[in-house]
């Protein structure tokens, strides 16, 4: 994506935000499968530990009365009825597989009172796929009760409107990483970056990465897979990278929370589901 890391550079310089605070919280850090997975009795699976029970992954932003999504998955309604969540006025998508899109329809108990339609931003070929996945939202629309979505083609830095127009805009940084051979963002809002599904962050996009207070990174696994860092990987990017605070997530069952934790550096975790934090920004 040559076109969006240049015009990202270009935009370094504007990443500071005048507002003041991020509360994150981390809906889902499993896998596609989720974990435990069907049928499966490994120690993971099998684990009393709470912490060993991951929906797909997702992550939710308050940023002083506006409210982010950052994916939409199949456990999206179980994880907005658990956590309460109030409102979305934004969908910021990582990319277009199913264990990140396929909960769009369940967004539309949020335009029930307000029917102002509720932006959806990804990097053009995964939007493209998720225009096609659900043409009944995206190109048809005439389907009653049909969620009132708009998809917007990334390209570049852009801001988050509350739907009720009483907050400021919320900055958004897109940042590009590889996800296999697929394209894909993760993104930064003030001082918190959310990199979920990546085998590769560019050498450009690290730059995009400097000073980040809390960052969510993909760590999978120790068995080395084509779309994803195993956790040695993780840990070795994360030290470059060098966020006060890294958490883990995309975690498999191959290892369980805890055996993971006791060989984390200084600094470093593994997510879990339900996880808080509060950044600055």
């Amino acid at each position: 994506m040559p076109g969006l890391e240049m015009t990202l550079l270009i935009s370094k310089q504007r990443m500071v935000t005048k507002l003041s605070y991020a509360k994150v919280r981390l809906l889902g850090t499993g896998t596609s499968t989720g974990v435990p997975v069907i049928d499966c009795s490994c120690p993971t699976c099998t684990s009393t530990n709470p912490k060993d029970n991951r929906l797909r992954c997702a992550a939710y932003l308050e940023v002083d009365g506006t409210h982010i999504l950052i994916d939409v998955g199949p456990d999206f309604r179980q994880q907005a009825l658990r956590y309460a969540i109030p409102d979305i006025d934004a969908v910021l998508i990582t990319h277009h597989h199913f264990d990140h899109v396929s909960g769009m329809d369940d967004l539309r108990p949020y335009l029930f009172k307000n029917r102002t339609s509720i932006p959806c931003h990804a990097v053009k070929g995964s939007a493209d796929e998720v225009r096609s996945m659900f043409s009944y939202i995206f190109r048809d629309g005439t389907y009653p009760g049909v969620p009132r979505l708009r998809m917007h083609d990334v390209t570049g830095p852009f801001e988050v409107q509350s739907r009720s127009k009483e907050e400021a805009p919320v900055r958004v940084i897109p940042i590009p990483a590889v996800h296999g051979s697929l394209d894909v963002l993760g993104y930064r809002v003030g001082n918190f970056a959310y990199m979920t599904d990546v085998s590769e962050i560019p050498f450009a996009s690290r730059s995009l990465l400097e000073g980040l207070e809390v960052l969510v990174l993909d760590g999978l696994r120790d068995k080395p897979h084509p779309m994803h860092l195993t956790i040695d990987q993780s840990i070795q990017l994360a030290t470059e990278i060098g966020a006060k605070q890294t958490w883990f997530t995309h975690i498999a069952h191959d290892l369980t929370h805890s055996e993971i934790e006791l060989r984390m550096p200084e600094g470093m975790a593994p997510a879990y589901d339900g996880l808080e934090c509060t950044v600055s920004l």
